[in-house]
């Protein structure tokens, strides 16, 4: 009698115990993320460097009788700008005392680079033939900073150009190009639409006679360009 009423005791002790305690069913949590919708875009890198030719856009020639401020012959006043050669060369003291200098004049459009990085530039113009005294002479280039049209251009209203000469190039031979390295000067023109070169003999020898003729821009195979890089 006395354990069943023991019994009775625990049994009841063990339900009042478990009135407190509540179970939760609790579903897992659910993270939503959500992505953001975002569009990649991917541009060629502007960095890679090109290579283009520009052809001038004008080239002719000047021409004096350096010894002879009448000019008889008329020289001074002369366009030379229809042949399909750019005449340098002097004249000196071969008959009577004359003095004839004649200087190319090219000129190049920089217009499509605007703004461009310029990494070298390169003036080639072709030989078409030579009569010199030397097996070797020097062609100065000077940068032109005047202004001047091809088809009006003579010694009396020809532009200004640079004092001295920005670099020179050996010419030994005809049918070969003539490379002069104006990397300066193109970047220093590339805003300015143009930029153009005078184009002469280096030294000239008295009682003598000596000249080169370049393809001018008549001959497009063979006409003045400019090579650039950028």
């Amino acid at each position: 009698m006395l354990k069943r009423s023991l019994l009775i005791i625990l049994v009841a002790m063990l339900l009042i115990a478990c009135t407190g305690c509540i179970t939760i069913n609790q579903a897992p949590k659910q993270t939503s993320t959500t992505l953001p919708s975002t569009t990649t875009t991917v541009t060629a890198s502007s960095n890679a460097q090109q290579t283009v030719t520009i052809p001038s856009t004008g080239a002719a020639y000047i021409v004096e009788d350096a010894n002879n401020s009448a000019d008889p012959q008329g020289l001074r006043g002369q366009n030379y700008s229809t042949q399909d050669d750019i005449n340098i060369k002097y004249q000196w003291d071969v008959t009577g005392t004359e003095k004839i200098i004649s200087v190319g004049l090219v000129q190049f459009d920089l217009s499509s680079l605007n703004g461009k990085n310029i990494k070298s530039a390169t003036l080639q113009m072709y030989v078409t033939s030579d009569s010199l005294t030397q097996a070797a002479r020097l062609i100065d280039i000077s940068l032109v900073t005047g202004t001047w049209n091809e088809q009006t251009v003579t010694f009396n209203n020809k532009p200004a150009w640079s004092a001295n000469s920005i670099t020179s190039c050996v010419v030994s031979g005809a049918g070969v190009w003539s490379s002069w390295d104006v990397t300066s000067s193109v970047a220093a023109a590339i805003n300015n639409g143009l930029v153009s070169y005078a184009a002469g003999l280096d030294t000239m020898n008295d009682k003598s006679q000596e000249n080169v003729l370049y393809a001018s821009d008549k001959v497009s195979a063979t006409a003045p360009r400019l090579i650039i890089t950028y």
